[in-house]
């Protein structure tokens, strides 16, 4: 089992020491920036390679290119023999398929995706995190998925991009919340560094439910607790994060409804306020 790279960057690197962490075989790297490529070779005690040599020296090769690049790099890779060997690309949204006429060149060809977010590129602690696998035949390449100590499940080409979306919402747009409330405090007077200290707490107890008690056990503040004037007093003072507090609380207040905690006259004054009306069906017997 032979293990090569196309793209040196995040993505590539950081799986690439997991893997060599669990004592599987990295042969090279290839990237169009040679600096990348020696820095992923060092990283990973492997080579830096072109692509002729990396496509004939791997059994398995990963793809861990910009999702608009991994095309490309397989029409390159059509012109090779590529007979029985095992091909992964790394995006979350696009599946296998991209691979067309893989079957023609008997490879095996696959899509994985870490649910995780790459900071860096030697982002390695991978044991406890989770892989979606789609493709055809899963069952043979689940001896590198156990070799690797990979925790996966398999999932359809059509879920792919609604999976990828849901990975977003909690990886991409929790920073672009965190940057909400950093401009909301920077107008109270904090400076960035103070708005850093205050966030990261409350966000990692947050994150630490979620854990511990489940999704729709987590919630806190004011629309789960029924405090309307609260929520009108957030709307009143809100000018461009208007709208996005309303469909968030709106979310919040579905949640809240599971919890059964509200009256039902609570619960029609807040979506009054959060969605401009009181649909009796919306509520009445949850």
């Amino acid at each position: 089992m032979n293990i090569g790279f196309i793209g040196a960057g995040k993505v590539g690197c950081s799986f690439g020491h997991y893997l060599k962490q669990q004592d599987l075989p990295i042969v090279g790297y290839y990237s169009r920036s040679k600096s990348s490529s020696f820095y992923a070779a060092n990283l990973t005690r492997s080579s830096p390679l072109n692509f002729d040599e990396l496509v004939k020296k791997s059994d398995y090769i990963f793809i861990t290119t910009p999702d608009d690049v991994i095309s490309n790099i397989w029409n390159q890779m059509l012109k090779y023999d590529l007979e029985g060997k095992f091909i992964f690309h790394m995006s979350g949204c696009l599946s296998s398929s991209v691979f067309t006429g893989y079957k023609d060149k008997n490879a095996h060809c696959y899509s994985l995706h870490p649910l995780y977010s790459f900071a860096g590129k030697n982002s390695s602690n991978l044991k406890n995190t989770i892989f979606s696998i789609e493709g055809e035949n899963i069952e043979k390449i689940k001896p590198l998925l156990q070799k690797a100590n990979i925790n996966y499940f398999v999932i359809e080409e059509e879920n792919k991009p609604l999976y990828h979306a849901s990975a977003v919402f909690v990886s991409n747009y929790i920073v672009s919340l965190a940057k909400i409330a950093e401009n909301l405090l920077i107008k109270c007077g904090l400076n960035k560094s103070q708005c850093v200290n205050g966030i990261y707490p409350l966000m990692e107890s947050t994150i630490n439910n979620i854990k511990e008690s489940g999704i729709d056990n987590s919630l806190t503040g004011p629309i789960v607790r029924g405090d309307i004037h609260t929520v009108e007093k957030h709307l009143d003072n809100l000018d461009e994060y208007y709208e996005i507090y309303k469909s968030l609380g709106t979310i919040a207040l579905e949640i809240a409804k599971v919890q059964k905690n509200l009256s039902n006259d609570t619960i029609c004054e807040l979506q009054k306020i959060l969605r401009g009306d009181c649909n009796e069906k919306n509520y009445i017997d949850i």
